[in-house]
């Protein structure tokens, strides 16, 4: 999955996780703040690390870990 996809995804499944009490201007200034450089962006997209890493051909291990949210 690429970036845009999972950076959709992910703030659809947090919308909904937190039953849309969600404020839509954090999340614009959030990714305004992940443009503005690397550490920035890194520190916003730590879930895409944790999604990329958690593919079955990656880390096969990790399929059997408890899922935590």
């Amino acid at each position: 999955m690429d970036i845009v996809k999972s950076v959709i995804s992910y703030e659809n499944w947090l919308e909904k996780a937190l039953q849309g009490d969600v404020n839509r201007d954090d999340i614009d200034e959030k990714h305004k703040k992940m443009a503005a450089g690397a550490f920035q962006f890194l520190r916003g997209t730590y879930w895409r690390w944790a999604e990329t890493i958690y593919e079955p051909k990656v880390c096969p291990e990790l399929g059997r870990a408890p899922q935590v949210l």
